[in-house]
């Protein structure tokens, strides 16, 4: 361990870098089907179940995983997860069966899932209340990062070195990441309250009727949301005729939405009205992502809905963490893993659902499908979330007794810490 406490810049930068290559260990197979059902000798129907399994086990374990981390530690959870990703991408990197690989995707999907939920509850523990907000945002935006930027890298890796490459160099950065973890995150004693069993972390965050609501409404979100990228290629190629390789740019543009929003959202987060501009932010998407399968425009019309969609999705999408995290009390882990697993429900009944929209009604029905769910979602948050919205609570939002003072110091010294406080 180093001499002195790290600063919250070098925190952030770590829980940021996790979180983004947990992503990146999803969206990276977007890239390589072709050439993995070419490798394979199968198709890429086939090959897509890879992203499947990797959600299955993502979705399974999040939850599960939840009450463990409270019970014995978020630092170390986080860091196992970190190893296993990385052995399930590098060990992707080498096998020689379709058999094989799906297995490690399997793998993966457990690794990634106890990422995540850990990054949101570590940054409750750390940072101070006024700025956990736009924290969240700053880990937010860094899944638009994997989807802009990370998604052609694996690209230019594949033409580089073939589809093992990209799975090497993920794997490596998650292992060498997870090692700068154990060297810098903060360690952190037992939380101050009474002891919780495993299931009681549950009983704590489950006798409240608005924490499922919560979820049920960001469920719903992430519909649209994923279901909207897994699906925009696809529909851009079919109706503009492109090529692959002419979407690299529009699909960065789009995806910088993700970025920006979350920069926004972390701002959002923190404001007295967040639940209204989450109502707000959340019917909105929904008319643009009906307008990006709809609206017979062009290619520039068409991505720039897109990414306002993006913007608009991924500013409520701050707020949600930061609700249930001020209704978990000491089982905040329990409540980010739910959360996490509320996450990929959403993928799945963005892909799942919107096949078969798109089956029977093509690409419209699929925009007004997507419009259908957030209209749900707004509805359960307008009548279920905004009149008893919860408020910051001081004794389940104070830093608990194993955070070192010296990194609480160094919160407004940091340049993030700054930005911050502005």
């Amino acid at each position: 361990m180093p001499s002195h406490s790290p600063s919250l810049t070098v925190v952030l930068t770590l829980l940021c870098a996790a979180c983004f290559l947990a992503s990146m260990s999803v969206l990276m197979l977007g890239p390589l089907l072709v050439t993995l059902a070419n490798t394979f000798q199968t198709s890429v129907a086939i090959v897509g179940q890879l992203v499947a399994a990797t959600a299955i086990t993502w979705g399974m374990t999040a939850p599960l995983a939840g009450p463990v981390a409270d019970l014995y530690g978020r630092r170390s959870v986080l860091l196992l997860g970190m190893l296993l990703l990385g052995v399930g991408l590098m060990g992707s990197a080498i096998v020689g069966t379709y058999t094989s690989l799906l297995l490690l995707r399997l793998l993966t999907g457990v690794g990634a899932a106890l990422v995540p939920p850990n990054t949101l509850a570590m940054i409750a523990d750390v940072f101070p209340p006024t700025a956990r907000g736009k924290a969240i945002g700053w880990v937010i935006s860094t899944s638009g990062i994997s989807a802009a930027g990370g998604v052609p890298l694996v690209a230019c890796l594949l033409d580089i070195g073939g589809w093992r490459l990209p799975f090497a160099v993920i794997g490596l950065a998650s292992l060498g990441v997870g090692l700068l973890a154990g060297v810098w995150l903060p360690r952190r004693a037992q939380p101050s309250g009474p002891a919780h069993t495993f299931f009681a972390h549950y009983r704590e965050i489950g006798s409240q009727g608005r924490f499922w609501y919560v979820l049920g409404a960001n469920m719903l979100q992430q519909i649209a949301f994923f279901g909207m990228f897994g699906y925009l290629a696809a529909y851009l190629m079919q109706r503009d005729h492109l090529l692959a390789k002419e979407l690299a740019l529009p699909l960065v543009f789009a995806g910088s939405g993700v970025i920006l929003g979350g920069y926004l959202g972390g701002r959002m987060a923190d404001h007295p009205r967040r639940v209204a501009w989450l109502l707000g932010a959340c019917w909105s998407s929904g008319v643009l992502v009906a307008l990006v399968f709809t609206l017979s425009g062009s290619l520039w019309v068409t991505v720039t809905l897109a990414g306002g969609m993006a913007v608009l999705s991924r500013m409520g999408f701050a707020v949600t963490p930061m609700l249930l995290l001020e209704m978990a009390g000491h089982s905040r882990t329990t409540a980010t893993g739910l959360f996490a697993a509320s996450n990929q429900l959403g993928i799945f009944g963005g892909a799942a659902v919107g096949g078969v929209m798109l089956a029977w009604g093509g690409f419209p029905w699929l925009g007004w499908f997507y419009l259908g769910v957030s209209m749900l979602a707004a509805v359960v948050i307008h009548l279920k979330v905004q009149d008893a919205a919860v408020c910051r609570a001081p004794t389940a939002l104070g830093h608990d007794g194993g955070v070192p003072n010296e990194l609480m110091a160094d919160a407004d010294s940091s340049p993030i810490g700054k930005a911050m406080e502005e």
